[in-house]
């Protein structure tokens, strides 16, 4: 009981806990934003555009019942350096791209989990999160753990899923046959798996399409 106790007090103030919403925010505002810039009208199916937007509202649950609690006792809360912010994004690629790279060379994964994500064809600002919710719990976690145990704090980590969301947002808004995740989506899908930012893991590991468009984040 004293557990419980001392865990609904560490729960973040208004003021925090409005913070844990910005990553969600910051997905739904990315969609508006990227939408102008995709050329494919067809709408995904329904069901998909949902699970998208019940993984991002999600999010929000998760940063203030797990990420902020766990922040508060093992890690900081306030406190942010551009270092980090940067720092951050190459921890989130590095393991994004591993998992990735697990779910597409392991038969088994794809089918069960990771093909929820492809269903939707072809890619669509509106279904960058739509995933098998056991896949959720299988990364998620692990990146949110892996920022608190290395010292990042907890604004750092609100900014750096932020971005990530957006730039997952942008990497899904189909401009061009040659752009890097739609060839990962349409083309080799076993190619192009770094994600959200950049692409040395795919230039490191051979797994780069060699047409593809330079990856520049956040541009369509």
């Amino acid at each position: 009981m004293d557990y419980m106790n001392q865990y609904l007090e560490n729960l973040p103030s208004l003021y925090y806990g409005l913070l844990c919403t910005i990553p969600t925010i910051t997905y739904f505002v990315s969609v508006k934003l990227y939408l102008k810039f995709h050329k494919k009208e067809k709408l995904p199916e329904k069901k998909y555009i949902i699970s998208s937007s019940k993984n991002m509202i999600g999010s929000s649950f998760a940063n203030y019942f797990l990420a902020y609690p766990l922040f508060y006792n093992y890690s900081e809360i306030d406190g942010l350096t551009i270092f980090n912010i940067l720092l951050g994004c190459l921890l989130i690629d590095t393991i994004e791209y591993w998992y990735h790279f697990l779910f597409h060379y392991n038969k088994y994964l794809y089918d069960r989990l990771h093909s929820v994500h492809h269903a939707p064809v072809p890619i669509h600002p509106l279904v960058s999160f739509t995933n098998d919710d056991i896949e959720v719990l299988i990364t998620s976690p692990f990146i949110l753990v892996s920022t608190v145990f290395l010292g990042f704090t907890f604004i750092e980590y609100i900014i750096m899923t932020s971005m990530a969301f957006a730039a997952t947002v942008c990497d899904h808004t189909y401009t061009s046959d040659k752009k890097f995740h739609y060839l990962h989506h349409c083309g080799n899908k076993k190619t192009n798996l770094q994600q959200p930012f950049f692409t040395f893991w795919d230039h490191i590991n051979s797994t780069y399409t060699k047409k593809t468009l330079t990856k520049i984040p956040f541009v369509p």
